[in-house]
């Protein structure tokens, strides 16, 4: 188990969106809900044999974990599955999910559930009705980040002119599934109830996701 820091009073959250290819992060300040800090981890490039680039991966997940000393009471939530047209590939995130979880858990990180991005799309960014094609949800989620996180994204020198943003998706869909992961961890601690209990009665309750190319 992992203790936090006696520096580091106040809990987080490590909210990700994991990829095969390059995973977003980013960590709130539970406490006034505020981003402090984003990044990505890149895994190895396609041909390199899967358990090899699983390896570097876990490899990468935990120094990135350690070095946010990551510990007793935080939080670690991943965007969970959404439906694919590939099996195979949803099958690879999934083992990038699990890579997270896990060296979250073995930090005595809790990790309560996953929020599937239908409930990021439909609470932080007001979509309803017909899905819209792929392109045209990045950019609403670009101008949602812009809004909510500007100045946090100023503070630590994260760059956002110029439609700087476009170039960091795996970053902003982590910021946006950690604004809805906030959401449940508060829920949770006005009602006095546990995070997980919250965070599963949002999963059975959210449709499929599927958004047009």
């Amino acid at each position: 188990m992992v203790v936090r820091p006696k520096e580091i009073l106040a809990p987080r959250l490590l909210a990700v969106d994991p990829s095969l290819t390059c995973s977003g992060w980013a960590l709130f300040l539970i406490e006034g809900e505020r981003l402090a800090a984003v990044g990505k981890i890149r895994a190895l490039p396609p041909g390199i044999p899967m358990a090899r680039r699983l390896k570097d991966l876990q490899a990468k997940v935990s120094q990135c974990l350690e070095e946010l000393c990551l510990g007793e009471g935080d939080f670690l939530v991943c965007e969970a599955p959404t439906t694919m047209r590939d099996p195979r590939a949803a099958l690879l995130v999934e083992q990038v999910r699990g890579v997270f979880e896990t060296l979250g858990r073995a930090r005595a990180v809790e990790v309560p559930g996953r929020v599937n991005p239908r409930t990021v799309h439909r609470e932080v960014m007001g979509l309803k009705g017909p899905q819209l094609p792929r392109l045209a949800v990045k950019g609403i989620a670009q101008h949602m980040v812009d809004a909510l996180y500007r100045k946090d994204l100023n503070k630590m020198g994260f760059p956002i002119e110029g439609g700087a943003l476009a170039k960091h998706q795996d970053v902003f869909d982590a910021i946006l599934l950690g604004n809805v992961a906030l959401t449940r961890l508060r829920s949770a601690r006005g009602a006095g109830m546990d995070a997980d209990e919250v965070f599963d009665a949002l999963i059975k309750r959210t449709p499929r996701l599927r958004v047009r190319g």
